[in-house]
């Protein structure tokens, strides 16, 4: 839908888009997309043009009039564990357009994506040797086959640390494949999106990123833990964002859906719901700090859905865009109540979804509509986020001892730095904007599946990546990923299995949510599932691939109706 568009700005340094004489919103300059102007009953504008006075009382100036294609409504399809079904999953969406006749406009992908591009990628993947598999992520890195949709994943516990160690602050892990980093913010059609990839290990999250290849079985798992500078960043937004992503659940979630059905199918999950260990206490932290309004995560390979109903805050600066419908028992405390000062925008409730994995039968996917969204459908950097690299680069920590964070609580980015750190980004820009640029480029060779007897060799190296290069260019940041300048753990310590660290809070019994309970069955669908998948890949009815699942993976459409009530998963 083309829209005509005019910005004005407020004598109060706020921004107004007016989109055909109709007022869209006010957000604080360089600040986040319809926020109202703080000015009393400022939000009771209804109508503007030229010459019109905000409800403050301030006089509107032109300051830029456009004509551009923007796209009102969003169409999202939600995936949990992909483990490289990148095939299947594309053709399952195609198919669904096909069917109702209206497209996907992003793909989300909630962790153990595995963007393996070779042989030598598979040796740095945190896996059993005996369910490695090459997949078909290869096919959109080499070129051969490219994304139908624009895709954003975040990291699992199942990844190429290699590949992903690359584009730590995000990147194109492939053309229209985006990796939102180890952690990070993006735009896409109005909608704000925040993640942190990887899994809570306590005795690694005060550390820093000391893994580097070649990997042992131990650095190769420690790798893809969350550490507290990812966390830290996060807790400096000054602004919610609309959808965070986890690869784990928040601590203390399962307690606000359908615990029952939930034990039903995961009988084995009772002992750590019982004791509250399940989950990620730093995701828990930046559920209740943040207060998105959609929380997306996966790992448990079962669909659950939840929803969190907040404290009460004093005033809320934005009214919520969909108000959440149901009910759930309780309300889950932040850990330290009132310590950090308060995000703007936050929701009084969190909807959150977890999905499974990509399997025939499985609840894998959720298909939700934004209809209120509107922007233009690509990827953009977020200035905020932008703002906190910057304010915390010095923080960078590659080594295995704990991260020097800043005592107290984190302080939000100031609005001088998110306005510095977005013209930082609009200069760099050839158009001026935040678009993220299209500059994939491949650093290692595609998969060859023509060449027989090819056996993976353990990287020596950490190269850079020339899109991170170019990004902390672009902020003005050197880079800091080089690992080989940094003392690794020494040979035989704690990192290479040797003694477990001071730091830690646990002995060095593995951690339920990693590769033990997260192959929870999979010699089971392994031998059970393996030729029906095969099968339904192959659609020997002539169907498209998966089109049989499509009924149990998509559900409710619209995110005001996403299932609270679990009851009807069973079938």
């Amino acid at each position: 839908l083309a829209m005509h568009r005019s910005t004005y700005v407020c004598q109060c340094s706020y921004i107004v888009t007016i989109s055909s004489s109709f007022f869209t919103g006010c957000r604080p300059q360089l600040g986040r997309e319809r926020q109202s102007c703080p000015k009393p009953a400022a939000n009771n504008l209804r109508h503007a043009g030229r010459g019109s006075h905000m409800a403050c009382g301030h006089l509107l100036s032109r300051v830029v009039e456009d004509s551009s294609n923007v796209m009102t409504g969003l169409r999202v399809a939600v995936e949990g564990c992909c483990h490289g079904e990148l095939d299947a999953i594309y053709s399952t969406l195609q198919a669904l357009a096909e069917q109702d006749g209206r497209p996907i406009d992003l793909l989300i992908c909630c962790g153990d994506f595995q963007a393996v591009r070779n042989l030598d990628d598979l040796e740095c993947m945190a896996c059993p040797p005996k369910y490695r598999s090459i997949q078909s992520f290869y096919r959109y890195y080499s070129g051969e086959a490219r994304a139908p949709i624009p895709t954003l994943f975040i990291g699992g516990n199942h990844e190429a640390a290699n590949h992903l160690w690359e584009l730590h602050y995000g990147g194109w892990a492939a053309p229209n494949i985006l990796y939102l980093g180890a952690a990070g913010v993006v735009g896409f059609g109005g909608l704000r999106i925040a993640g942190l990839s990887g899994t809570y290990a306590a005795h690694h999250y005060p550390l820093g990123h000391f893994e580097r290849p070649p990997y042992n079985n131990s650095s190769m798992r420690s790798a893809y833990h969350v550490r507290s500078l990812e966390v830290h960043r996060l807790a400096r937004l000054a602004t919610a964002p609309d959808i965070m992503l986890s690869h784990d659940w928040p601590q203390g979630i399962a307690r606000h859906g359908d615990l029952d059905a939930l034990l039903r199918r995961k009988s084995f999950l009772r002992s750590e719901i019982t004791d509250n260990s399940l989950g990620s206490p730093p995701a828990a932290e930046l559920l209740h700090h943040l207060r998105p309004a959609y929380w997306f995560s996966a790992h448990l390979h079962t669909k659950f859905a939840a929803l969190v109903r907040h404290a009460a805050e004093p005033e809320q600066e934005v009214p919520q865009k969909h108000p959440p419908k149901g009910s759930s028992p309780g309300t889950l405390e932040p850990r330290s109540s009132n310590a950090a000062p308060r995000v703007r925008g936050r929701h009084p409730a969190t909807r959150f979804l977890s999905l499974d994995k990509c399997l025939p039968r499985r609840q894998f996917l959720q298909v939700l509509d934004f209809p209120e969204a509107s922007g233009a459908h690509e990827f953009t950097y977020d200035a905020e986020w932008a703002a906190v690299l910057r304010a915390t680069h010095e923080l960078q920590n590659l080594a295995p001892a704990p991260t020097a964070l800043p005592r107290g609580p984190p302080a939000p980015v100031t609005p001088a730095e998110v306005a510095s750190a977005e013209a930082a980004l609009r200069a760099a820009s050839p158009t001026g904007d935040l678009a993220v640029p299209t500059n994939f480029v491949a650093t290692a060779p595609a998969h060859d599946p023509g060449r027989p007897g090819q056996r993976g060799r353990m990287p020596r190296a950490a190269p850079r990546n020339p899109q991170t290069l170019e990004y902390l260019r672009r902020l003005g940041l050197p880079y800091d990923l080089d690992l080989d300048a940094v003392p690794g753990p020494p040979h035989g310590g704690w990192a290479a299995g040797g003694p477990t660290p001071p730091q830690a809070t646990r002995a060095s019994e593995p951690n339920p949510e990693e590769i033990d309970l997260d192959l929870e069955s999979e010699e089971e669908d392994k031998d059970s599932a393996e030729a029906e998948h095969n099968s339904n890949l192959c659609g020997s009815d002539g169907r498209p691939p998966l089109l049989a699942s499509l009924a149990a993976v998509l559900g409710p459409q619209n995110p005001e109706e996403v299932q609270l009530d679990s009851e009807t998963e069973e079938s």
